[in-house]
């Protein structure tokens, strides 16, 4: 088996800050690294490469124009300085939002500007299930990874890694933003460690290989996302979900989203871009559940139900007195913006 293939990187010093943690541990990752498996303590190897990014816009796009170039690894992680932070913080989303408090190093400073007006991104994996006994330090995670360079290099290469899998078979590989607190508040020996088994569980996120399934977020007019109930008979009956169904062999997953859709309530759909995704064990199956952001081709279109009893449109984090699948309600909370 061919080694895994790993990229880290890392900002130069900005600001006050004569040195930034991020680029000191980016740029040991260079050449065959032995890892611990994160679920079976097994060693193996990784062949690792560093990139020290500069804190402007060319720094913030270079990775994403790295892949539309057609360079590829198995695993993306993007380090960063978080200056209030007192744990490491694995960031979930990119935000669709520059808002800088301070210039960057090239002297630009924007507020309140949307990157692309297309919304927020998600990564392709769900590090909620990752044991905090794993790691050599506590963690948190969060959805907010800021409105600086770090959350515009991310959301950068979500959208890249995202196109460039618009019509591929199977899904990008992951991609991750960690943020680190300053050298002051963690030991660079412990932050080297800590990222070491983040890449590990990058590249085996789940304790057994899971089944990819995509789940649409479909909104109106209104913000508001569609929710469909399962019928009787079917398992978990009587829940609420975001329609969606298993990637199926040899399919991409916005081709599965669009026959997901046709197949259960015969709307037609456009998927755009990953919203997040979350691991749900069902008996001894694990499902990796991709939410994609979609919109209806035509505006009009209602749904004719196939395999629900009933549907409704639902505000992001209201209203939560219904019963949901699986971790759908952990989705819909999703969309509230809520950290």
């Amino acid at each position: 088996m061919a080694r895994p293939q790993v990229l880290v990187t890392g900002f130069e010093p900005f600001g006050d800050h004569a040195t930034n943690i991020s680029s000191l541990l980016a740029e040991r990752f260079v050449g065959l690294m032995n890892l611990h498996h994160p679920w079976n303590a097994s060693l193996f190897e990784v062949d690792f490469t560093f990139d020290i990014l500069s804190v402007d816009k060319k720094g913030s796009v270079k990775t994403a124009r790295r892949i539309e170039q057609g360079e590829s690894w198995d695993a993306i992680l993007h380090l960063g300085l978080c200056e209030q932070c007192s744990l490491p913080r694995f960031e979930r989303r990119a935000q669709d939002l520059l808002h800088m408090r301070i210039p960057d190093n090239a002297g630009r400073q924007i507020s309140n500007e949307t990157l692309t007006g297309d919304g927020d991104r998600g990564c392709w994996i769900d590090p909620s299930i990752w044991p905090q006994e794993g790691f050599n330090s506590p963690f948190e995670i969060s959805t907010d990874a800021g409105a600086y360079l770090c959350n515009e290099t991310y959301y950068r290469t979500l959208e890249a890694l995202a196109c460039m899998f618009d019509d591929a078979k199977g899904l990008p590989k992951p991609a991750l933003f960690l943020h680190l607190p300053a050298e002051t508040a963690i030991d660079l020996d412990v932050a080297l460690e800590f990222v070491k088994t983040t890449v590990a569980f990058m590249l085996h996120p789940t304790p057994r290989p899971p089944t990819d399934v995509v789940a649409g977020c479909l909104l109106n007019e209104h913000g508001e996302h569609l929710l469909a109930r399962r019928s009787a008979g079917q398992d978990q009956e009587g829940t609420w979900e975001f329609p969606g169904g298993k990637i199926e062999q040899n399919e991409s997953w916005k081709a599965a989203l669009i026959r997901e859709f046709n197949e259960e309530l015969n709307l037609e759909v456009r998927p755009t871009h990953p919203l997040g995704t979350w691991v749900h064990t069902n008996g001894d199956v694990s499902l990796m559940i991709h939410l994609i952001a979609c919109e209806l081709v035509e505006p009009t279109a209602s749904p004719i139900l196939r395999v629900h009893d009933q549907w409704m449109w639902k505000q992001g984090g209201e209203g939560n007195l219904i019963d949901w699948t699986g971790r759908d309600e952990e989705m819909d909370a999703h969309l509230a913006r809520s950290d």
